[in-house]
């Protein structure tokens, strides 16, 4: 009778809740189902309500058991245990609910088979992922039923359909099988391929087209020819479509529908860095120089340590989107602690894309470069041939989880043309992001090394020896603070190179981060003296929109020496 009085009070003399804490809780259960239920229960998601009472809660609690076996049967538990009590507390209410998912529902039949044209077709899949024994997990189900789908489309096979599909259910003798007949149709071939525009040579625009008339149909290749026409700029708007019905038999003609993008951009930017202090850029790019593709861009950028005005020039070749000759132009004036002088480049450079990601450059510059440093005061002229490979790969998230940069470079110089010394460095770069757990952690690390083989350092101008510190080497010292130093304490650069960086993040909240790092290295060189430097430090970041803004306090060491330094970089983490 006691029971039923405060059972009456509750009922009759609702409380507000929303002064109070109501906290769910479900243990006994691996992450995603527990995750699931969470999903399916009422009283988890009107929890925070403000016109919560406790009559409702009690409704809701009253209803989570049923809700949790919904919540479970997707994943093959159709017979689980619920042992649920709700308790006032000093701060609110808290719901607990042990649950025993009990057995699980697995498959003694599988059924899968193709028909038509796709059935003798090598290339398809012929079998289907979950096996007799396997749990009936309606979700893993839906998910290998629809990517067999996508992929027989994929192949051309665009008339491809179920003509059964079934995950059957016989909870009398616990069972399940699973029923799917796929028939492939016809596999339908590229047509002609019409671009419908003025402002290109319908010649040239046909290069981009990865794939010949009579091809299988594939639509991953329309995404990459209308992705390869965005990024030429040339289009502020690219639309591709599968012109199924003028269909002649298994062709399929293609319309692309491209709007012109303006000429010339202008653009004006204000940016800061410890390394740079403030920096203005000037920018204009013209996006189409002629029918034929050719680009063209000039920047001025000013800033304290390294102002520089230059010019390009950019021929497409035969494959436009991945085989472009550059030519261009620039002055350099640079003004740091260590150095300082002026320089004037001349360069022509062939990148073509290869396979897996890596890109290839061979390039050949022209540079004369009047300089200071240390107590030198010298020129320079350098002929310098180089090839490099670059490959930058992400998961393309804005808060990256997986993602590495690699870059290699060999260049070098010869008294005999056209050089003032001979040369020949290696640099080797390398950086990764990988995210840890459930994505709230993530790890980061980078190495660079570099190694030059001449005879004095000091027929080197600046531009080619190797400086440590700052913003991207080893934080907790100045821009090029670190290096070699001559008789009078001077930093004067070194011939070899080698810094490194561990970091770990952890997300907070919203688009802050906080991150603790390790910073170690230096430039090096056999005819001076060089200590290897160390830095610790703490960081926030904060994704901007033009991308992560990074804040580190760094405590750095080099010798006996310690010193504290603020670093402020905005740009891009790979």
């Amino acid at each position: 009778m006691r029971r039923l009085i405060l059972i009456l009070i509750w009922v009759l003399c609702p409380l507000p809740l929303h002064a109070l804490d109501v906290v769910v809780k479900v243990d006994g259960l691996e992450k995603k189902l527990e995750e699931n239920v969470l999903a399916y229960l009422s009283v988890a998601r009107e929890r925070q309500r403000e016109s919560l009472n406790a009559a409702r809660l009690r409704l809701l609690h009253d209803k989570a058991e049923a809700e949790i076996g919904a919540a479970l049967r997707p994943f093959g538990y159709f017979k689980p245990g619920v042992n649920g009590s709700l308790v006032r507390t000093d701060q609110g209410f808290l719901l607990s609910y042990q649950v025993e998912p009990g057995p699980p529902l697995k498959l003694s039949a599988v059924d899968f088979s193709l028909l038509g044209e796709g059935a003798d077709d090598p290339q398809l899949v012929k079998r289907f992922p979950m096996s007799i024994g396997d749990v009936a997990d309606q979700t893993r189900y839906d998910l290998a039923k629809q990517r067999i789908l996508a992929d027989i489309i994929e192949q051309g096979y665009l008339d491809a359909r179920y003509l059964v599909h079934q995950l059957r259910v016989d909870l009398k003798r616990y069972e399940a099988s699973v029923k799917l007949h796929l028939d492939t149709g016809m596999r339908l071939r590229f047509g002609e391929v019409r671009m419908h525009q003025d402002v290109m040579n319908p010649e040239f625009l046909a290069r981009f087209i990865p794939f010949n008339a009579g091809d299988p149909f594939s639509q991953e290749a329309l995404l990459n020819l209308q992705g390869d026409l965005i990024d030429t700029e040339y289009f502020k708007q690219v639309e591709v479509v599968t012109r199924r019905d003028l269909r002649e038999g298994d062709r399929v003609p293609v319309d692309v529908n491209l709007k012109p993008n303006k000429r010339n951009r202008y653009r004006i930017g204000l940016g800061y860095s410890t390394d740079m202090g403030p920096r203005l850029t000037l920018d204009w790019k013209n996006r189409r120089r002629g029918r034929n593709g050719h680009r063209m861009r000039s920047e001025l950028q000013i800033a304290e340590p390294l102002s520089t005005l230059s010019t390009e020039y950019t021929i497409p070749l035969q494959r436009p989107s991945v085989d472009l000759l550059s030519f261009g132009a620039s002055f350099e004036h640079f003004n740091s602690d260590t150095n300082q002088g002026d320089r004037v480049l001349l360069s022509a450079t062939h990148s073509i894309s290869l396979d897996r990601g890596w890109r290839r450059s061979l390039g050949l510059e022209y540079s004369y470069e009047d300089f200071e440093v240390g107590e030198q005061e010298d020129s320079s002229r350098l002929l310098v041939p180089s090839i490099t490979w670059l490959r930058v790969k992400s998961d393309g998230k804005q808060y990256i989880q997986r993602g590495k940069r690699l870059e290699l470079r060999l260049e070098g110089a010869a008294d005999s043309l056209l050089s003032t010394t001979d040369f020949f460095q290696l640099y080797a770069a390398g950086k990764f992001i990988r995210g840890l757990g459930e994505g709230d952690w993530r790890l980061l690390g980078r190495l660079e090394l570099g190694a030059t083989w001449v005879d004095e350092l000091t027929d080197l101008p600046p531009s080619k020896r190797f400086f440590a510190g700052g913003d991207n080497t080893v934080r907790g010292f100045g821009y090029q603070d670190l290096g070699p130093r001559d008789d009078n304490d001077e930093v004067i650069g070194g011939r070899n190179f080698a810094v490194g960086s561990i970091e770990l993040e952890r997300h907070l909240s919203g688009k802050w981060s906080a991150a603790l790092f390790a910073d170690a290295g230096n430039a090096y060189d056999p005819d001076y003296q060089a200590e290897t430097a160390y830095s610790l430090g703490l960081g926030a970041r904060w994704r901007s929109p033009v991308g992560p803004v990074r804040i580190d306090i760094a405590r750095g060491r080099v010798e006996d020496e310690t010193q504290w330094r603020l670093h402020i970089v905005i740009g891009p983490e790979l």
